[in-house]
């Protein structure tokens, strides 16, 4: 699952999706949205770590904190 749907489906903000996925800033994950040059793609792990917490959030419920 791409991060930006992970993040439209939680209805995450930014900083929250940076949050749960171990970031320390938001300005790589909202580099994923982004058109132009600046625009960069999430690495795989970031696929199976959206993948992971979907399929736990969608059984346990939504629980935003740091998984790391």
């Amino acid at each position: 699952m791409h991060p930006i749907e992970f993040k439209k489906k939680w209805q995450l903000t930014y900083d929250e999706l940076a949050l749960v996925l171990g970031y320390q800033g938001d300005y790589t994950v909202r580099s994923w949205n982004m058109i132009g040059r600046h625009k960069r793609n999430p690495q795989k792990v970031v696929y199976v770590a959206c993948r992971l917490l979907d399929e736990k959030w969608s059984t346990q419920g939504k629980l935003v904190h740091s998984y790391l």
